[in-house]
């Protein structure tokens, strides 16, 4: 009963997810979005304590990824991840471009395969320049690759992220995990959109964490996966032998 239950729990915190997706994508189409973004500029210093919330709850172009990754999974029945030894240091490549927009460097070239952007412009004033098409152009090829690939803007492209990911490493709610009743089975790895090795950690305060809560709905196990306050080991002592 009591694994029915949590299995329920996460199921509804999926479909409150996804419901609040879909309201954010709405808002975009019809115009509002723009209105709402002062909002957001509160939400992130929540970031310090909560996490990552916009990503994986708020943003449009991130839910469209997710849409079309589930198409994607129906028609080929498979996704692909980035191997580890090459996603610990694609993982930092948005944080280098980031850093690039801020500075001026390549200030041009990093806004035109902004999927983020192009999405959120879209349509553009002048569609039929060049400069709109290829925009255009990159920011379908970002959707056509999520079909096989989960969020590949959001994970290694996006310069809109790496403020949230910063803010999220000093987090005080966290992903946690029951070493004593994790059964190493690697299902919540292969359920993390961001590619985390969520198996290989107690807690997981990682800029990469959107919040999707994906890794606690595939864990067989319940409560081995919660989202929770993390307690610091900050004055603790080592256990006598």
């Amino acid at each position: 009963m009591e694994k029915d239950a949590i299995k329920a729990k996460n199921k509804k915190i999926q479909i409150t997810r996804r419901i609040a997706q879909v309201v954010f994508l709405l808002l975009l189409v019809v115009g509002l979005y723009r209105d709402i973004r002062f909002v957001l500029i509160v939400l992130l210093p929540l970031c310090l304590i909560f996490g990552n919330f916009f990503c994986g709850w708020v943003c449009p172009f991130g839910t469209v990824q997710e849409f079309m990754s589930d198409l994607g999974m129906k028609i080929f029945k498979k996704k692909y991840k980035m191997p580890r030894n090459i996603q610990k240091y694609m993982q930092f490549l948005k944080y280098i471009l980031g850093i690039s927009l801020l500075t001026g460097v390549t200030n041009f070239f990093i806004r035109q395969i902004n999927g983020y952007r192009a999405f959120m412009h879209f349509p553009f004033d002048s569609i039929t320049t060049v400069v709109a098409t290829i925009s255009l152009v990159i920011m379908i090829i970002y959707l056509l690759v999520s079909m096989l690939f989960e969020r590949p803007f959001c994970n290694y492209l996006c310069t809109e992220s790496p403020k949230y990911g910063i803010l999220s490493m000093t987090r005080i709610y966290s992903i946690k995990r029951n070493e004593d009743t994790c059964i190493n089975c690697k299902l919540c790895d292969k359920a993390c959109p961001m590619n985390i090795e969520v198996s290989a950690h107690d807690h997981v305060r990682n800029g990469q964490c959107i919040n999707c809560f994906k890794c606690i709905s595939a864990c067989p196990v319940p409560g081995t996966l919660t989202y929770s306050r993390v307690k610091l080991p900050i004055g603790k002592k080592k256990e006598e032998k």
